[in-house]
């Protein structure tokens, strides 16, 4: 499955947080990046509506992924002028892309945003016009990936961190171990070295024990 990831940072080059995304994503052939922030600017606060259907149908994506800092319990302004210019049931990519993912990140602790905490709604209901886009569009809305106080992770956190954000981003299937194995092989076997090779045969091992037990 190709995915695009469509990001809106305004200050990208010194984001912490989306230097690591980037630095994850490199040299994955099935992911195209675009940064909408380089694309809109003083000069052209506007987007091209043919230029940005041709992105999303040349990247020949199945998954597109909205990425982006939460600001004031939305997306950026960038990213919305993007999905008004952008968004039709009747343009090229709408029958194209399967499913909508959102990578947001955040400043403020995870229990923060729930019932009864400091900003009371969760993630997910603020960001709810997002599911109603999905839904709109006839596409599969997965879970939303939230990063909360990026910066405060420590160097274990942040390596888990690295595996969830790739299979987030080019796991063909989500939810279930099966298919998480499934990709942790793929991954293992494309490495180099014999150590990847035995992490995948290891896998193999515990995954038909695990369905022999089944």
């Amino acid at each position: 499955m190709k995915t695009m990831v469509v990001i809106s940072h305004p200050t990208i080059q010194t984001s912490s947080s989306q230097q690591f995304f980037l630095a994850t994503l490199k040299g994955e052939e099935a992911v195209t990046v675009r940064h909408l922030d380089e694309v809109w600017s003083a000069e052209k606060p506007h987007f091209t509506k043919s230029d940005e259907e041709k992105a999303l149908a040349d990247s020949s994506a199945e998954r597109l992924i909205l990425q982006f800092p939460m600001y004031w319990y939305q997306a950026p302004s960038v990213m919305k002028e993007w999905i008004d210019t952008v968004m039709s049931k009747s343009a090229p990519f709408a029958k194209q892309i399967k499913e909508l993912g959102i990578v947001v990140t955040l400043g403020v602790k995870e229990e923060a945003f729930r019932a009864g905490g400091k900003e009371q709604f969760t993630i997910s209901e603020l960001l709810r016009p997002f599911q109603a886009l999905a839904n709109a569009m006839g596409w599969t809305y997965l879970p939303i990936f939230e990063v909360h106080q990026f910066d405060y992770k420590t160097e274990e956190a942040k390596q888990a961190l690295l595996v969830e954000y790739l299979q987030y981003v080019t796991k063909e299937h989500h939810g279930t171990l099966k298919d998480t194995e499934e990709w942790f092989i793929k991954r293992a076997e494309a490495m180099p070295g014999a150590h990847w090779a035995e992490i995948a045969e290891w896998i193999k091992e515990n995954q038909d024990e695990r369905l022999e037990l089944e």
